[in-house]
């Protein structure tokens, strides 16, 4: 019988595409390497499809389940937790005996569902938080659940010490709060390839690219860099920014339509063009109105891309300034509901001074990889989330 089994609640929403993704994925991968812990990822798929389907990827098993769609109904909070006694009922079977069951959430709508499966599983429930900001407060299912899953649930894991304030603020009790940094695996940023991705995407060998990789929304900043790039023209011609990622395209072409030409859009990317671009742009940039953590400030540390970033939230617990890379003050911005928003000269002006500094952006890539091994590895991150485990496990007994 094994000593652990470790339940991670996941979906087909969009934001799993990106950062909460990839956390999945190298939690998943990480856990998986223990010959004391198996690993279950419940994917649950809102949609009319009825089939259950059950598969085995490197060690782990992925439970698809399909799950009516929501709707919006007064009693909508009814139909949530009859959905949920439904699929714990289903997933239990598919459990084998062990020690001990960890159920771990991911986003505030799953409380239903994690509740139910710790219940049937007799587990205990953990909620890594990885969003803090305006989104948490969208009302989609008429009704509040933060502070009910911080109460339900065993542990709650902020991926930032600004992760952790904030939750304080809203408050949530202190010592219910661990504070662990996602991780990545040094592995997967190794490539030949970034001199080939200029090619593949038509981009001239000796122009300066500037990478944005992310969701298009407006927490993001996008439109922030837009201008910022925009002013940048003016000096430094030979610069193209390109776009990596899905979203609100429309706002952002409108905000590029007077310099189109020098912007590339390329959509969702495989993770191993994504990873060429890293090592094949000169440099990458983060203008975000609000982070927690961020794992695309993680992939650009690794690949040694040097950053021009806001100077905000848990970007700050990763970047440091001047050494590799150069933080951007924030000011009040009444434009945004965030109520901040990146100096837009100064962005501008940073990374003019990145792409004119060759030196410069050697001495941050060497100081960015460096920091990436020496505090964000995935390795790092698993432990520290199975000494949380069994640090819960200690505290029942």
């Amino acid at each position: 019988m094994r000593k652990l089994n470790w339940i991670i609640l996941s979906c087909s929403d969009r934001g799993v595409q990106y950062g909460v993704g990839t956390f999945i994925r190298q939690l998943s991968m990480g856990l998986s390497e223990s010959k004391d812990v198996a690993v279950f990822i419940l994917e649950i798929s809102y949609s009319n499809y009825k089939t259950l389907e059950i598969r085995r990827e490197n060690n782990i098993t992925i439970l698809e389940i399909p799950s009516p769609l929501a709707n919006k109904r007064v009693d909508l909070r009814k139909n949530q937790e009859k959905i949920a006694k439904s699929i714990a009922r289903v997933v239990r079977q598919y459990i084998p005996e062990a020690e001990m069951n960890v159920v771990h959430m991911n986003f505030i709508y799953q409380y239903f569902t994690a509740k139910e499966l710790s219940q049937a599983l007799n587990g205990v429930c953990i909620f890594t938080k990885h969003i803090i900001n305006l989104e948490d407060h969208e009302d989609q299912n008429n009704f509040d659940l933060e502070e009910e899953t911080c109460n339900m649930v065993n542990q709650v894991v902020a991926v930032s010490s600004y992760g952790k304030d904030c939750l304080i603020d809203k408050g949530i009790n202190k010592d219910k709060i661990s504070i662990i940094y996602n991780g990545l695996s040094p592995e997967q940023f190794k490539t030949d390839r970034h001199n080939d991705i200029r090619e593949k995407f038509g981009f001239k060998k000796d122009e300066r690219l500037i990478l944005y990789s992310g969701r298009l929304d407006l927490i993001k900043g996008v439109n922030y860099l837009a201008s910022a790039f925009g002013m940048l023209l003016k000096r430094l011609p030979d610069c193209r920014l390109v776009i990596a990622g899905n979203g609100d395209f429309e706002s952002l072409i409108n905000a590029t339509r007077l310099f189109s030409s020098h912007v590339s859009y390329l959509g969702f990317l495989p993770v191993e063009d994504l990873v060429s671009l890293y090592h094949g742009s000169t440099i990458g940039v983060i203008p975000s109105l609000d982070e927690q953590y961020g794992y695309v400030a993680l992939e650009m540390l690794y690949c040694g891309l040097p950053v021009v970033a806001s100077n905000i939230g848990g970007l700050k617990e990763i970047f440091i300034h001047n050494r590799n890379a150069l933080l951007v003050d924030m000011i009040e911005d009444r434009n945004n509901p965030f109520g901040l928003s990146p100096k837009i000269d100064q962005f501008s002006e940073y990374m003019y001074d990145l792409l004119v500094n060759e030196p410069l952006r050697k001495t941050f890539s060497k100081n960015a990889v460096a920091r990436a091994i020496q505090t964000f590895t995935r390795k790092k991150m698993v432990n520290q989330y199975l000494n949380l485990i069994n640090q819960l496990k200690c505290d029942e007994y």
